[in-house]
């Protein structure tokens, strides 16, 4: 059985449709319908954040059991907790994405105040006069 497979078994289990189990998590749609070989950690540890008893090692290899056995029976106080982590995950990748987008911004404008200052040639200095 591949970790698509077992991860299916699991969506069956919980009783809901993969599109809204790839919603809970944050996948794209169709994500678990194009797994190859095996799943991203990063896409991992979303799924345990929101499903935290799906026992992972099973999900990567099939050994042992699909649920933990300390997580069947999640007290009130300790799903709020996992939604409250999740919330902050979110929080974080979401500030991540912003600070990738003017990381790159960032450098755009260097690369721009580098070009301003070569073609920014002033007469009368050494870089405007012929050799010989």
């Amino acid at each position: 059985m591949t970790v698509k497979e077992r991860l299916l078994e699991f969506i069956k289990y919980k009783g809901i449709p993969v599109r809204k189990f790839e919603s809970i998590v944050g996948l794209s749609n169709g994500y678990v319908g194009n797994m190859r070989v095996s799943i991203q950690p990063d896409k991992i540890s979303s799924i345990a954040l929101k499903f935290p008893e799906l026992d992972t090692g099973w999900l990567l290899t099939g050994e042992g059991s699909m649920l933990k056995e300390d997580k069947k029976d999640l007290p009130v106080e300790s799903q709020a907790a996992i939604d409250n982590i999740s919330k902050a995950l979110e929080i974080i990748q979401s500030q991540q994405a912003a600070i990738t987008k003017l990381s790159d911004a960032a450098l755009i404008q260097a690369r721009n105040i580098e070009k301003l200052i070569e073609g920014n040639h002033l007469p009368g200095t050494n870089h405007d006069r012929k050799a010989g």
